[in-house]
């Protein structure tokens, strides 16, 4: 069981390293960082835009780091706030034409290193990601009954 658990966490830390670094790499060569490439590609899958708050689920952050990565991408012309509604944190937030053709480049960056990552037969792949839902849904019950220790 421990080495199920040690192998477990080292493929996952590794992975995850991988995965940044290819992001920072990738959006380094376009002039942005690593932590945007979820919400360009959300919002390049989502033409009618989405809330702050939409966003969030979308990329899996907190409401503070995607306010600041909207704050970046605005200041460089990548997104807008549409404003046409009266509920601030409900406005849809769009990619502008320049981001567009950004996010598009984004998309196909990851498409091709997820084929050349994901290389091997389709029905693996497939179980893969079954079985790593499972883990997934798995541990996220584990954490909604756990309460985090206080320190002393």
């Amino acid at each position: 069981m421990e080495q199920r658990y040690a192998t477990f966490s080292l493929l996952l830390i590794n992975i995850s390293r991988c995965v940044q670094k290819i992001k920072n790499v990738e959006m380094a060569k376009l002039g942005l960082k690593g932590n945007q490439v979820q919400c360009l590609f959300e919002l390049y899958n989502t033409p009618e835009g989405a809330s702050l708050m939409r966003l969030c689920e979308m990329c899996g952050e907190d409401k503070g780091m995607m306010s600041r990565t909207i704050k970046e991408l605005t200041a460089k012309g990548l997104v807008y706030i549409d404003s046409s509604s009266e509920r601030k944190y409900k406005n849809p937030i769009r990619l502008t034409e320049k981001g567009e053709q950004i996010a598009g480049t984004v998309a196909e960056r990851i498409t091709a290193n997820l084929e050349s990552g994901g290389l091997g037969p389709d029905e693996e792949r497939e179980r893969f990601y079954r079985s790593l839902g499972v883990i997934s849904e798995n541990l996220t019950e584990i954490c909604k009954k756990i309460r985090p220790v206080k320190r002393t």
